[in-house]
């Protein structure tokens, strides 16, 4: 839920004054099952319990900041990819208990939901989150998707849900932080598109991103968060 506002935050803020801004966040939920070996890990690194309350306050933080540069959140409470399931009848429910993985989308982190490999079973969500934000959204508004730099699938389902947008809306991309940053080189321009840096405001981009306390630390290691650059590659009309 820290997306936005770490690729494209000072570019909401000094919008926001001018014309409304809506930031959608398609996985925004989990589960209370006993999660895999990788949602453990990734539990263990937030310093949390159980997903269900880190979740809840990830919610409040994204609310909070994004309130903070007077633009609207909207959660679509989707799972995030870890915590993903899928339901297959011809796994018994002991084995599942035992061994989440087995019914897991993405059973682990480095092997599956860092590949940037869509599961056949993700395949559904494109048409449903397709419908949603057609209905949240008109034709006179400018829709900013990640790139899906850094190939976290959760990312590549929402590049590609853009694709399928920029049929019937205005569609943009933004590159996604901090996966930019880490690349170290500059991020190839999309076809149809011409790049924009935005001036940064890093002091009022560090003070939203601060309001995230529970995703920004463990994503930086507990370091603090670097200088990040804000690139937009907007559709060049024909």
């Amino acid at each position: 839920m820290d997306d936005a506002a770490l690729s494209c935050g000072s570019l909401l803020a000094q919008t926001s004054p001018y014309t409304p801004v809506t930031v959608m966040s398609l996985f925004t939920s989990c589960h209370g099952q006993r999660p895999s070996l990788s949602a453990r890990a990734f539990l263990n690194q937030c310093n949390a319990r159980r997903a269900p309350a880190l979740y809840s306050r990830r919610r409040a933080e994204d609310k909070v900041a994004l309130r903070e540069i007077g633009a609207t959140g909207v959660h679509f409470g989707l799972h995030e990819a870890l915590f993903r399931r899928r339901k297959d009848p011809r796994i018994p429910r002991f084995a599942r208990r035992l061994l989440p993985e087995l019914d897991c989308v993405y059973p682990t982190y480095r092997l599956h939901v860092s590949r940037g490999r869509i599961s056949p079973h993700d395949e559904p969500l494109l048409a449903n989150l397709e419908r949603r934000v057609r209905l949240a959204s008109s034709k006179h508004d400018l829709i900013l998707a990640p790139l899906g730099l850094g190939d976290h699938v959760d990312h590549v389902i929402t590049h590609q849900l853009g694709k399928v947008l920029s049929a019937k809306r205005t569609v943009g991309w933004y590159a996604d932080q901090p996966y930019a940053y880490r690349a170290g080189r500059e991020v190839p321009t999309p076809g149809g598109t011409r790049r924009v840096k935005h001036e940064v405001d890093q002091k009022q981009k560090a003070k939203l991103v601060s309001w995230y306390g529970s995703q920004a630390g463990p994503l930086f290691g507990g370091r603090a968060v670097p200088e990040l650059e804000e690139y937009v590659y907007l559709p060049v009309r024909g």
